[in-house]
């Protein structure tokens, strides 16, 4: 794990898990929306239509709250990542298309004498649930799309059947606002995906270190938040090394700060190419790096560490001195880290340019 960049992923796996959360909220304005509906139906249509309808939307609702049910339960156990989250956008959307259009036929039930009065108020509850969608589920734009062209159309369509003069108007004054409501629906997606893209450049940048690109200590303790119980649980060992750029004080005074920023930047560039994906890589303060290496032990550490040393003295000629340990659950984070520090210092000490395994 090395230098962070814009991830198209992390967004979506932001994205769409704010909209499953407000999907869940969503579902109690519907519930509320369709118990509304049920007594219009029930009083103006018939008992019979009216517990037909609320049927055919909790049968249509099902795969949808399934799903919503199904994700909430993969995300806890972290099944579901920013590697594979991008299919439950489509899922939802797909899974939302019938419960929309059952809940909306409610406008084409038969209502006799009554219908104007009961499309008037199929038409407040759609206008209601269409301001909430724009704030719930705008984070995607296909799901919220699909219920604004339903809701809309559906209304203006029904506005122009009745041919009613103060109806004909009302479908042209839904019309201009439907035009209004995807113009905003469009822009307030763009605010809202612009917002999340920033919550994450914030979140990356304040845990990596500015000048080596590294991640930097805050990163590292939340790291170590999630592989130490791991580790205890499954037995499985880790280890640590923690490296030092030696006489690095007197490189920077015979070449300056500058020279040694670029120094810096290039150990760390070493540290990156010589570690593997699972690795993380820390710039630990000032000339000093520690990089964790899950699921290995010591021996093949130690494999690592003489890689790293002889590709920063072929590359920058300077040389480094470092101190291995390995995690066992009879001690904690940071006695192995004030192991690995002494066995630094041993090395330094002995003649630096080379490595020490502690003992743990």
């Amino acid at each position: 794990m090395g230098r962070l960049q814009d991830n198209n992923p992390e967004l979506d796996f932001e994205r769409i898990s704010i909209l499953y959360a407000n999907i869940n909220i969503g579902y109690f304005g519907m519930l509320a929306a369709v118990s509304f509906l049920y007594f219009v139906v029930y009083k103006y249509s018939s008992p019979v239509m009216a517990n037909t309808w609320v049927l055919v939307i909790f049968i249509t609702y099902i795969p949808r709250i399934a799903l919503s049910i199904l994700f909430a339960k993969k995300l806890k156990k972290k099944e579901i990542t920013p590697a594979n989250v991008k299919p439950w956008e489509r899922y939802m959307t797909l899974a939302s298309i019938l419960p929309y259009a059952c809940f909306i036929s409610v406008i084409y039930l038969p209502y006799g004498e009554n219908e104007l009065i009961s499309v008037l108020f199929c038409a407040v509850v759609f206008m209601s649930l269409a301001t909430g969608g724009v704030i719930t589920v705008t984070t995607s734009l296909g799901a919220i799309m699909w219920y604004i062209n339903l809701a809309f159309l559906s209304i203006i369509a029904k506005c122009f059947w009745l041919q009613d003069t103060i109806f004909i108007l009302l479908g042209c004054l839904m019309f201009i606002g439907y035009l209004l409501t995807i113009k905003l629906i469009v822009r307030q997606n763009k605010t809202l995906i612009e917002n999340i893209a920033l919550k994450i450049e914030n979140n990356k940048y304040s845990l990596i270190d500015p000048l080596t690109k590294l991640w930097n200590r805050r990163r590292l303790d939340l790291h170590i938040e999630k592989l130490v119980p791991v580790s205890r649980r499954s037995g499985t060992p880790f280890s640590l090394v923690i490296l030092d750029i030696d006489n690095f004080k007197e490189y920077n005074d015979a070449n300056g700060h500058s020279a040694g920023d670029e120094l810096l930047i290039k150990v760390a560039d070493v540290l990156l190419d010589c570690s593997r994906e699972q690795d993380l890589v820390v710039r630990y303060g000032g000339e000093e790096f520690i990089v964790i290496l899950p699921q290995t032990r010591i021996r093949d550490a130690e494999v690592i560490a003489r890689r790293i040393r002889k590709t920063v003295k072929e590359k920058t000629g300077v040389t480094i001195s470092a101190g291995l340990a390995e995690y066992n659950n009879k001690i904690s984070f940071d006695q192995l880290v004030q192991k690995a520090d002494e066995a630094l210092y041993t090395a330094k000490d002995e003649g630096r340019d080379r490595h020490i395994l502690a003992t743990v």
